[in-house]
């Protein structure tokens, strides 16, 4: 008659707990790898969703136009963008909004040194379309012109407040040889066009970047695709648009959804090298079961012979050993899912992430804790159930 498998379970623990240190010792190699591969993938799905969530903030319904260098071969031909171009593609029925900038750098006299700050030429559009906030002040406005006024990123005015002088509406900066008045301060933001930092910058208004820099040319030109527009279909009237207006001109069109699809490909890559190297550990606390279940094997033979002599079947023996392996790795399994989702929070707390807890990556890891006690556990409980019961007695 097969033995119960509630019997089998209590039996195996009274076993585990006879064993003492040794089953001490393997649980720890289980607890280990089960909370090394639940912390990595959860940290590795934390990781891709702050990543995503930055580009996504600014919304996937946004272009960057840049040019790239072409040629100048007859009078006429032009290489570089200009407020035009951005006022042009602002009529295309599939784009919403237009917000061209210039890119330079800048020093700035602040205490007793000389600090490099960004400046940008932008116009009133730059604010929408990178939801931009604000501590103090105001943003450029269409009706600035020319004049000398000045929006701070919130480095540069921390970097100003460190220096001892308080940065507010009115204050005058010396930018190179000009004279500016602040006119506003930006929040801290993660938004940004690519490669530039928002918070090192300092933003005027567009028509004045143009006469400082002596050239009409722009950095870029970001557009915002109409509701329910695809991106590509957007992409393509701009080519079109420019493919009339300046033919010789070449430009690059990105858009966020296909760096966000690449981003989600290159993320599960890296999921599963991180459930890769936690699975190391796994497989090492395994091999510290499967050591222990074999310990116990040779110090209980005198225990499997009397059973075998008293009917237990190889089977019954089998299931028997099978059961407090995989009782004692279920039992590493959800200590190692606490201690993993513990180090996963820890993680996210000091990294400024948003945490959240994955159950899909504790029940893998409590899932593959149970399926490690069957797999090391398999040869010592075949061991034991092939004892001789007679040559086991003997031995004792």
């Amino acid at each position: 008659m097969t033995m119960p498998v509630a019997d089998h379970a209590r039996e195996a623990a009274r076993s585990l707990r006879a064993a003492g240190q040794r089953t001490l010792l393997a649980l720890v190699g289980i607890v280990v790898g089960i909370g090394a591969v639940i912390a990595l993938l959860t940290t590795g799905g934390i990781a891709k969703s702050e990543a995503i969530k930055q580009f996504q903030s600014l919304g996937t319904d946004m272009l960057s136009v840049v040019a790239l260098t072409g040629s100048r071969g007859s009078p006429g031909q032009r290489d570089a963008l200009s407020a035009a171009d951005a006022a042009q593609l602002r009529q295309l029925s599939t784009i919403v909004a237009a917000a061209p900038y210039t890119l330079d750098s800048v020093e700035v006299a602040i205490g007793k040194r000389n600090h490099s700050f960004r400046r940008l030429g932008v116009t009133a559009a730059f604010s929408g379309m990178y939801r931009l906030q604000l501590t103090a002040g105001r943003f450029i406005t269409p009706f600035d012109g020319r004049q000398a006024f000045a929006v701070l990123g919130a480095n540069v005015a921390r970097i100003l407040r460190e220096s001892g002088i308080a940065p507010q509406p009115g204050l005058q900066l010396q930018l190179d040889r000009s004279i500016y008045t602040v006119v506003g301060m930006l929040a801290q933001t993660n938004a940004s066009p690519p490669g530039m930092r928002l918070n090192d910058s300092i933003l005027i208004p567009l028509p004045l970047a143009e006469r400082e820099l002596a050239t009409k040319e722009l950095q870029s030109i970001t557009l915002r695709t109409a509701p329910g527009v695809h991106h590509l279909a957007a992409t393509r009237d701009v080519q079109d648009h420019f493919q009339l207006t300046a033919p010789e001109m070449t430009i690059r069109i990105d858009s966020p959804v296909p760096i966000i699809e690449q981003m989600e490909a290159q993320m599960r890559l890296f999921a599963l090298l991180l459930g890769a190297v936690g699975g190391i550990s796994l497989v090492v606390g395994g091999f510290g079961v499967m050591n222990a279940m074999l310990a116990s094997v040779a110090e209980r033979r005198l225990e499997i012979g009397i059973r075998r002599a008293l009917g237990a079947r190889r089977g019954d023996v089998q299931r028997q050993f099978l059961a407090e392996s995989v009782l004692l790795c279920l039992a590493g399994g959800l200590l190692g899912a606490l201690l993993g989702i513990g180090a996963s929070a820890i993680i996210s707390a000091f990294s400024g992430w948003s945490w959240e807890w994955s159950p899909t990556a504790v029940a893998l890891g409590v899932g593959t804790a149970c399926a490690a006690g069957l797999f090391f556990g398999f040869y010592p409980a075949r061991q034991a159930a092939r004892l001789d019961p007679i040559a086991a007695m003997r031995d004792r």
